[in-house]
């Protein structure tokens, strides 16, 4: 994911946002305007340019494919995941301010209420890179559950 404003920065409206805020669910949406790198606060850096990219790989640990009584939930598979994220913020198109952050997660797929197809995932990440002003440690709990409606 890449943005680059052009004009006049207006904080908050026309600047792109990077920081750990990568969660979605069933009520909440990401803004478009935020990159997520895991491992970091959300809402770090702020400036009129920004990408971000992620690397994830899935590893196989069980196929479920199960539910429970009669509850509407029915887990698919379960999977661990490891995951790199990277991304920047710039005011004038130099890449000082890089984020790096690496960690892994533990996610099942799951339908809900028969149907609503969805996932869970909880997980760990921890800062590798950061900005010399910035001073997070890790690590940060990462949390989804669901998709937006």
């Amino acid at each position: 994911m890449a943005g680059k404003s052009w004009g006049e920065p207006t904080i908050g409206h026309t600047t792109f946002r990077l920081g750990g805020n990568l969660t979605e669910g069933y009520f909440t949406r990401r803004p478009t305007r935020l990159f997520p790198v895991r491992g970091f606060d959300s809402n770090l850096l702020e400036a009129p340019a920004a990408a971000a990219a992620s690397a994830e790989v899935f590893w196989p640990l069980a196929n479920l494919q199960a539910g429970y009584k009669s509850l509407p939930l029915f887990l698919h598979r379960l999977r661990l995941g490891t995951f790199v994220d990277a991304g920047y913020a710039s005011i004038d198109g130099r890449s000082d301010d890089l984020l790096v952050g690496a960690g892994f997660e533990l996610l099942t797929s799951l339908e809900l209420g028969w149907g609503s197809f969805s996932t869970f995932r909880i997980g760990v990440a921890w800062p590798l890179v950061q900005a010399d002003d910035l001073d997070q440690e890790g690590p940060v709990i990462v949390f989804q559950l669901g998709r937006p409606l």
